[in-house]
């Protein structure tokens, strides 16, 4: 048996997964990823948004980057 048979059946996509093919925990945490991308396509954020988060993210670093990795070897 294949680790991962997708299936197309009219309006459902079915995954089927075999257990010795896959962590537990990865299984989860794609279910979760899934659930996450799911949330995020119904909330029609605009490609905007992630300039934004980049935007938060490169302030944070300025601003919190050398405190974060003080004691690191660069």
């Amino acid at each position: 048996m294949e680790n991962l048979v997708i299936e197309n059946k009219g309006n459902q996509m079915i995954l089927r997964l075999n257990k010795k093919g896959f962590d537990d925990s990865y299984l989860i945490n794609l279910v979760k990823r899934l659930q996450i991308e799911s949330l995020a396509q119904k909330s029609k954020f605009s490609s905007e948004i992630l300039s934004v988060a980049e935007q938060i993210n490169q302030d944070w670093w300025n601003n919190n980057g050398e405190k974060f990795l003080k004691g690191i070897k660069k």
